[in-house]
């Protein structure tokens, strides 16, 4: 699209249900023999290839079952299934019987689970026998869920007081009515991310899906038919839910599903093996797949392009990857709130760094503390308003109204914008420093401390001096060969003062064996925070 030149506007039909837009179109147009997964287990007996016909199978068994059980239109489904073709199957099998899927983190605690019990109050469950010993002291007490089907893919039958997946979804025909709702049903519940405390869950439709896949996927990332998807992120994340589902799917691509943690090998293995056009991964998965040994023997030729999210991408990251490979990171930034990426970089369009611009169809704007738009060039927090904003958070009304206003999401991220209209990561606003009444950047602090060869990562956190004014804490695992002693901190320091303004430069630098990070790989600024009080 030529610079300056509108997209056509996006039309969503009235009538609509995902599942025939996402998966029952491909076998209209003759794709049904196509392969839509490649399944790729630790055991090598159980790796096949399924083809779109066999998952449009497997989604109308689960509907009949669903349907069987009792269950219709706006009834919610949680997902605790692996990356399986079995999630696939029962996600657009929940879509298809008009119930609303509430997809959840599968390496949670037993009280995690006892909450979303009560809190989603879904009627059913799909539990992957891997994770039952979590599940199985408080389902018996989940106030609202009739019905957990287990799926042992061992072939064990499901525990008692359970339905075993393998056997009544087996047992069901393999075709099935979709039921014809509207574009403004609910069709999927998505765990926010970053979140204290409990988790929210965020009320999308199905409309959502569609609009945004049609602007980011095929619009901005332009994905197509010969597209191979991996995931690092597992399929519970709205992310890779979309990326490595979603968005391959509405072309006719495949994707590439494991249900174990990979480690950084062997996600150069399956992109050599399966021929994977696009990685879907986080920079931390990037950093650890350069440290591979032997990386340069990968053949890695068919791979055009990564999609980077969840936390920023650092300069030297994404130039060591980009140098060696020459294949493009498509870094950017979305949110459960607005179900996925709304600012990224794209194809011929990538400047090192940033998060890239807006997607064609969202409108921004960059506010204060008091709501007022900053002046162009400073840091504020980002309103973002698109159509595929969520409606609110489940049983959270006044924290749905500080998030959510029509089609505007305010979240905590502050950016500010280039000249050029690229968006430069400041970080999340609890995370941001005000040091001398400035905004100071974490983000911006750890992309300096790792420009010095003895840092190999970094978080920055604000910390109190001894007058309890805010100061930058710098928490440092260091790099093979070097020493945490008083040169090595001083060598770190000095660079910094040459690299960034004074006042940004840490005050303390802390060396640790390991940070702390959540599942997902980010950084646990939350634990630096009470470890850095320890230090004043």
């Amino acid at each position: 699209m030529a610079s300056g030149e509108q997209a056509e506007p996006i039309d969503i039909p009235d009538r609509l249900n995902m599942v025939t837009w996402f998966l029952d179109d491909r076998l209209a147009e003759g794709l049904g023999p196509a392969p839509a997964i490649h399944y790729h287990p630790a055991e090598t007996s159980q790796r096949r290839t399924v083809p779109y016909a066999q998952v449009h199978e497997g989604s109308c068994q689960i509907a009949n079952l669903l349907r069987e059980l009792g269950l219709g239109i706006e009834d919610r489904v949680q997902l605790l299934l692996l990356d399986t073709p079995e999630f696939v199957e029962t996600y657009f099998g929940i879509l298809r019987a008009g119930c609303v899927a509430v997809p959840t983190n599968t390496w949670l605690a037993a009280k995690d689970y006892a909450y979303y019990f009560e809190y989603a109050r879904p009627k059913a469950v799909f539990v992957d026998a891997e994770i039952w010993d979590a599940v199985e002291p408080v389902f018996r007490d989940a106030p609202h869920t009739k019905h957990v089907i287990v799926l042992d893919r061992s072939g064990k039958p499901a525990p008692k007081g359970t339905i075993d997946y393998r056997a009544r979804v087996g047992a069901q025909p393999k075709t099935a009515k979709t039921e014809p709702t509207y574009r403004d049903d609910f069709s999927t519940w998505l765990s926010s991310s970053g979140s204290t405390g409990d988790p929210k869950c965020v009320v999308h439709m199905h409309h959502d899906f569609v609009w945004n896949t049609i602007a980011y996927a095929q619009r901005t990332i332009k994905l197509t038919a010969k597209d191979i998807t991996l995931g690092a992120p597992k399929l519970f994340f709205g992310y890779a839910l979309a990326s490595n589902m979603l968005f391959p799917f509405s072309v006719g691509g495949a994707c590439v599903l494991a249900p174990h943690r990979l480690a950084p090998r062997e996600y150069l293995e399956l992109i050599e093996q399966y021929r994977v056009t696009q990685l879907v991964t986080v920079p931390t998965a990037i950093a650890k797949m350069l440290k591979v040994e032997d990386i340069e023997h990968f053949d890695l030729s068919t791979l055009h392009s990564l999609i980077s999210a969840g936390e920023a991408l650092p300069a030297r990251v994404y130039r060591d990857f980009t140098e060696r490979f020459g294949v493009e990171i498509y870094d950017g930034i979305g949110s459960a709130e607005m179900f996925h990426v709304y600012i990224t970089n794209r194809p011929g369009d990538v400047k090192e760094g940033s998060l890239g611009r807006v997607v064609e169809g969202y409108t921004y704007k960059l506010v204060d503390d008091d709501g007022a738009v900053v002046p162009s060039g400073e840091i504020g927090t980002l309103v973002i308003t698109g159509p595929s904003a969520g409606q609110c958070y489940w049983r959270m009304r006044d924290k749905s109204r500080e998030t959510f206003f029509g089609d505007s999401v305010k979240g905590g991220d502050k950016f500010h914008v280039d000249d050029d209209g690229y968006f430069w990561y400041c970080g999340r606003g609890d995370d941001m420093m005000k040091v001398s009444g400035v905004y100071v950047s974490p983000v911006e602090v750890e992309n300096c401390l790792i420009g010095h060869p003895a840092v190999h990562e970094s978080g920055v956190v604000g910390g109190r001096d001894t007058d309890g004014l805010e100061r930058v804490v710098a928490f440092v695992e260091l790099a093979d060969g070097h020493d945490s002693d008083e040169s090595t901190k001083a060598s770190i320091l000095a660079f910094c003062r040459d690299t960034i303004a004074m006042f940004k430069t840490p005050r303390e630098i802390v060396f640790v064996d390991t940070l702390p990070r959540t599942d997902t790989g980010k950084i646990r600024r939350a634990a630096l925070r009470e470890l850095a009080k320890g230090k004043q």
